[in-house]
């Protein structure tokens, strides 16, 4: 086969869509598809907290190669995640549509990410660039690989407008579990301070026995996630045969994109997550210079996501049963507006413990914690909204495009986080935010960030309203589906 398709099954070829039981699914279901986002999870902690560290200050790879080669990396990964997609959505196997390119990714995408932590001894300069460039790229296509088509299962696992939400709960928190798991084990176990390295973070020895571990951890649970969901998601409907092709591929995502739903949720989406890349990319100036905190307290303030994992997995499907979910999204969204820049408002109307007080601590940590359990329900809730526009998009005669949309998704957060790093650069060039910063800066990088960030959220809020899909026209689509 060639690069991307046309139309799957479309309600005048007669395939019918799969609707789950009422009760639910299975918890060993649910289970087994959280177990997927684990090795994701563990997956960006490599790439997202060690992998730079690791080849410039352990290595000795300049920061200016190292950074080069992992932007590489991430354009490479935000050209090919659409296409498999759109592949996938055209497959037809004994397997399934989606399970071929899973269980093709497993040993790959270990292997790769082992390799990553273990390069050849006395590699340096361009040869440890390439090393880097080539074993990340690997890296990422083969997770890519079992990515796409993992998330895109949702809709074949189950039709039930509430079952998706649950489903996808587990899925993103699991990830955040297994992300968080890997980071702890790193500090505690691997990378342990020394006599001769009182960080723990500059021995080569450390990182690769992390390697090894994050690697086993993603193949089990890459492979028990394929084999737990290759039954769930038998009873999916048929794609029809398909020639693919990169104009082929192009048509898909233009009609993908004219639906008026599918621009709403994007839109509101790469609004939304420019403005967490803004505030992530601010969160250790801001902790830093503004709350005046040391590394244990910054420390005991990563806690915070764990409790805020669960808080959603257990929140999330509560919230939204019996409710639309466009209503939850865009409650969600005025919540992270108000909540996220509120104590540095407070502080600046003289209202927020000062730096230092023993009340602080706490109010921050509350704070934090309140603010990430909002950004994950927010994920949850989209990506099952993105679920329900399989059937939407399908009746009008799109055909079964689950890959292509969960790659829209996948693509829309990956290529906005750099935007927000970009925005707060130039933020603090703005308001020449210095290394050491007077009082008069610090209330102006409160009163800058704040308006930004809430410029952005309002703009979300307003995009989402153009997201016209109901509770009752999911039903509709369903019904229309199998007649």
């Amino acid at each position: 086969m060639t690069l991307a398709s046309t139309p799957a099954a479309t309600p005048a070829s007669g395939a019918p869509a799969r609707t789950s039981p009422v009760a639910g699914l299975r918890v060993t279901t649910r289970l087994g598809y959280g177990l997927g986002a684990v090795a994701l999870g563990v997956k960006d902690t490599g790439f997202n907290t060690f992998l730079l560290l690791f080849y410039n200050q352990v290595l000795g790879l300049s920061a200016g190669l190292a950074g080069l080669a992992l932007m590489l990396t991430l354009i490479g990964d935000a050209v090919l995640d659409p296409l498999i997609g759109v592949v996938s959505d055209g497959w037809r196997s004994r397997l399934g549509r989606r399970h071929p390119f899973m269980y093709a990714a497993v040993l790959p995408a270990a292997a790769a990410h082992l390799l990553l932590w273990i390069p050849p001894h006395g590699l340096a300069g361009a040869a440890l660039f390439w090393w880097l460039l080539a074993l990340s790229m690997a890296g990422r296509f083969c997770f890519s690989l079992f990515e796409v088509p993992f998330v895109s299962l949702v809709p074949a696992i189950t039709t039930d407008y509430d079952e998706r939400t649950r489903l996808i709960g587990w899925m993103t928190v699991f990830g955040w579990w297994g992300g968080l798991a890997m980071a702890v084990l790193a500090y505690a176990v691997f990378l342990r301070p020394t006599a001769g390295d009182t960080s723990g973070l500059l021995h080569a020895q450390g990182f690769a026995a992390y390697g090894l571990a994050a690697s086993a951890a993603m193949l089990v649970t890459m492979l028990i996630a394929s084999l737990a969901t290759q039954g769930a998601a038998r009873g999916a409907p048929a794609a029809a045969r398909a020639r693919i092709t990169l104009a082929g591929a192009a048509r898909t995502f233009a009609a993908l994109l004219a639906h008026r739903s599918v621009r709403a949720l994007l839109a509101s989406v790469v609004l939304l997550f420019i403005g967490q890349g803004f505030a992530g990319a601010l969160y250790a100036y801001i902790q830093v210079f503004f709350w005046d905190l040391t590394g244990p307290q910054m420390g005991l303030l990563s806690l915070a996501p764990v409790v805020s994992a669960t808080l959603a997995l257990l929140v999330t499907p509560r919230l939204a049963a019996g409710r639309e979910k466009r209503a939850v999204a865009t409650w969600l969204m005025m919540a992270a507006i108000v909540v996220q820049p509120l104590p540095m408002l407070l502080r600046l109307a003289g209202l927020f413990p000062a730096n230092g007080a023993s009340l602080l601590m706490p109010l921050l940590a509350l704070h934090s914690t309140f603010e990430t359990t909002v950004w994950v329900m927010f994920s949850i809730i989209t990506s099952s909204m993105v679920a329900d526009l399989v059937e939407d998009t399908q009746r009008q005669g799109g055909g079964r495009r689950e890959g292509a949309l969960f790659a829209l998704r996948i693509l829309a957060q990956k290529a906005v986080s750099g935007l927000g790093v970009l925005l707060s650069g130039l933020l603090l060039a703005f308001i020449r935010f210095p290394a050491h910063a007077p009082q008069p800066t610090l209330d102006h990088l409160a009163l800058t960030y704040t308006p930004i960030f809430m410029a952005l959220g309002v703009a979300g809020v307003i995009a989402m309203q153009g997201y016209r899909l109901t509770r009752a026209g999911h039903e509709r689509n369903l019904a229309a589906l199998v007649t």
